[in-house]
């Protein structure tokens, strides 16, 4: 089939996964406009900037290219990446299959001009999460799906140079920061973790924390900061976010991935499916990792920051326990290919 991909957030290339952080969902494009090509599909991938170029297989252009997709070659299915917007982009070509792609609130989705679009191109709208399929209302529109997204392929390449405890450092991470929990993880840590294992050392990455303790962001409180630099003496580290690759080593190296899961309006997961991917068991509050960690099995849900801090410590020092989360977090892993698959019944 050929596969037209559509996305209109910030500019990037493919190999910028190797030179800055990107997000999330920039990741995840990229990682599924490649899975189907592995899987045999022709693909052209239109976002918002960057620079023409066909990698691993994926034709790379721009969204506002004059030239039709694929030099006016008929086009199977069209994947509008999150931006309902898109659904009217002129390189959508009549006959197509359309597929939304949603991981926002569903009630963007319920304006009249976007469900007019929905009913006259006959949208598929793809959801990453039950709950949001559970408050759209389908009764004028298709009924939509649910597709759980995949861990990126660096992340699990990573895990195989970690297949151990023992390969594995006496390390979490975390990529909460001053909106998503970060002042409860790290108060867990000092009072439940650090005590049990003192020579633990937790990973934060997130660049607001990161450039307020370099003095170049006000918005970050300054109780938070003060709380940070108490925990330097219990293994609190902040960083900088990292590309793709270099951040995939880091959680693989780590015998714990600490998820908040109480903040925000994330239907998506992707941090916790890499982090799983990695083979690393994720302990949370829940939010959307109850939709992605099988509970006592490839991390916990917990109920308060007692049990938080339990697991985590238990995870860092007990090998034993931790292999077990492991290894059934490794054997159950979700990749981008087999979400390319379920895409390809579309």
């Amino acid at each position: 089939m050929k596969i037209l991909m559509l996305d209109h957030s910030i500019g990037f290339d493919p190999k910028d996964r190797e030179a800055r952080p990107l997000g999330t969902c920039q990741r995840a494009f990229i990682a599924l406009a490649e899975s189907l090509v592995a899987r045999g599909h022709k693909v052209e991938a239109r976002r918002n900037g960057g620079i023409d170029k066909d990698m691993h297989g994926v034709a790379w252009r721009q969204l506002d290219a004059e030239l039709p997709p694929f030099g006016g070659d008929a086009v199977n299915t069209v994947i509008v990446w999150r931006d309902p917007a898109l659904l009217s982009h002129a390189s959508v070509p009549e006959g197509a299959t359309v597929a939304l792609w949603f991981d926002g609130d569903p009630a963007r989705l319920n304006a009249d001009d976007v469900r007019l679009v929905l009913q006259e191109k006959k949208v598929q709208v793809i959801f990453t999460d039950d709950a949001q399929a559970k408050a759209f209302d389908a009764d004028l529109a298709k009924k939509p799906i649910v597709v759980k997204p995949g861990a990126t392929t660096s992340f699990v390449m990573a895990s195989n140079m970690h297949w151990a405890f023992e390969s594995r450092d006496e390390l979490a991470v975390t990529v909460a920061n001053s909106s998503t929990g970060i002042a409860q993880i790290i108060r867990i840590w000092e009072t439940y973790v650090a005590p049990k294992a003192p020579n633990a050392i937790l990973e934060v990455y997130a660049y607001d924390l990161f450039s307020a303790m370099a003095g170049d962001n006000d918005s970050v409180s300054g109780d938070l900061l003060d709380m940070v630099r108490s925990a330097i003496d219990k293994g609190v580290r902040v960083h900088h976010p990292k590309p793709e690759a270099d951040m995939a080593e880091t959680v693989a190296n780590a015998r714990a991935f600490l998820h908040h899961g109480k903040y925000g309006t994330d239907h998506v997961g992707q941090w916790i499916v890499d982090a799983l991917g990695a083979a690393t068991p994720v302990v949370s509050y829940g939010g959307i990792a109850k939709s992605r960690v099988e509970d006592g099995k490839t991390g916990y849900i917990v109920p308060d920051e007692a049990a938080f801090g339990n697991i985590t410590s238990q995870l860092l020092t007990d090998r034993f326990f931790f292999a077990s989360q492991s290894e059934a977090a490794r054997n159950d892993r979700r990749e981008w290919i087999h979400v390319a698959g379920e895409l390809e019944k579309l």
